[in-house]
């Protein structure tokens, strides 16, 4: 008999996590697992992925209603007669303008809940794929018999609300996270759930990325091309590299920088471009679907992340057998080995520096590179997708 297995998310947009959540997806055995797909919104645009073999459960129109606008929620609540939850979506507003802006990621949950209905269903094991939110969804309102959380960030560098998440960490049989540091800041954090923590790094798949790769793109190619892809937000480090960009073009170097990804900072991003007349040289692409073409087509890889839960841009540019060059960030280290399979920066200067080696050495270290990540078979993470499975066929 198949085991009925559930996953939570909060959508499927674009973000590593929703694309490795999608890899599981699509690696997974369905002769073996029944498996139902619970999101808060189905307009994510990594939906059209979905194997066909999941099934889409949708958050009810109440929640809808208090998503799409919560300044407007408690009088469309109140036109239903609905008493309810237009007292709880009105508290949420009111606590929004109270709340610490440090802490707004963790603000009502108590008064947000109110918008799900309880998943009439009953599951062998279920799964909150994202901290917060769809492990509080998945606590209060998933029956299973086993219940499985992933936290996919490093705790350590965002305002975490300790007693809440110790409250909702106590009804989890495991919570996975996505790297050694990931988890070694997590046991320091609640060392009363020490033996709950796992290491279960995100997922690609090599072959489908590989096949996503080939949409067609044409790229300038009489300058050396860089490409990279994340959010525009100050994590990710893209301010750092437009300084980069500048020295790079000052010093002679023909170079077309493209930046895949949007975010809030873009305004800002795109102000300090034009200070330094880098309109022509420096793209802010904006957010794509499918980023592996312009991957596959950059001569140099550039991750300049402050910090990272995992870095699945890395491993993607891994399996694309890029040349790169990453921040030296504890969840770097764990994916490239300094001058093996790619270059890591401790310092802005040291990554301009190794930059320039990449461009001038095209015969010597960007091969090397290359021919190292062509036959690097650890790229698919199976060893991961099998913990992942011995976890979610556990009985006791």
């Amino acid at each position: 008999m198949k085991r009925k297995i559930l996953f939570v998310m909060e959508s499927l947009g674009i973000g590593g996590a929703e694309k490795s959540l999608l890899t599981i997806l699509s690696m997974l055995d369905y002769q073996k697992y029944d498996v139902d797909l619970f999101l808060f919104r189905t307009d994510g645009e990594l939906m059209e992925f979905l194997p066909s073999e999941v099934k889409v459960l949708k958050a009810s129109e109440n929640y809808h209603i208090f998503s799409k606008n919560r300044k407007m929620a408690p009088l469309r609540f109140l036109k239903k007669l609905d008493f309810k939850r237009a007292y709880h979506s009105l508290l949420y507003l009111i606590k929004c303008w109270h709340a610490q802006n440090a802490k707004k990621l963790y603000i009502g949950w108590e008064h947000v809940k109110v918008m799900f209905d309880e998943i009439n269903q009953f599951y062998d094991t279920s799964v909150a794929f994202l901290e917060r939110k769809t492990i509080y969804f998945n606590s209060d309102k998933v029956k299973a018999k086993h219940k499985i959380g992933f936290v996919h960030n490093d705790y350590s560098t965002y305002a975490y609300d300790y007693e809440q998440d110790k409250k909702y960490f106590k009804d989890y049989q495991k919570i996975a996270t996505v790297s050694q540091h990931c988890q070694e800041v997590l046991e320091k954090i609640f060392p009363e759930y020490r033996g709950k923590f796992v290491v279960i790094k995100n997922m690609v798949s090599k072959k489908v990325i590989q096949q996503m790769a080939e949409e067609k793109l044409e790229l300038l190619k009489e300058k050396t091309t860089i490409v990279t892809v994340g959010r525009l937000v100050k994590q990710k480090g893209m301010d750092r590299v437009i300084t980069i960009c500048k020295k790079l073009i000052e010093q002679g170097y023909f170079v077309k920088w493209y930046v895949i990804g949007a975010g809030p900072e873009e305004k800002d991003l795109q102000k300090k471009i034009r200070e330094k007349g880098l309109q022509d040289i420096f793209i802010l692409v904006g957010a794509q679907k499918n980023p592996y073409p312009w991957m596959r087509n950059c001569d140099i890889y550039v991750q300049p992340s402050r910090f990272e839960g995992f870095g699945i841009t890395v491993c993607e540019a891994k399996a694309l057998a890029k040349p790169m060059v990453v921040s030296d960030i504890p969840e770097f280290r764990e994916q490239i080995l300094d001058g093996v399979n790619g270059y890591i920066a401790k310092n802005d200067e040291m990554m301009y520096d190794k930059i320039v080696e990449l461009i001038e050495n095209k015969k010597g270290m960007r091969e090397q590179f290359i021919t190292f990540l062509e036959k690097d078979e650890s790229i698919e993470n199976k060893e991961e997708l099998k913990k992942l499975c011995e976890i979610l066929e556990e009985r006791e």
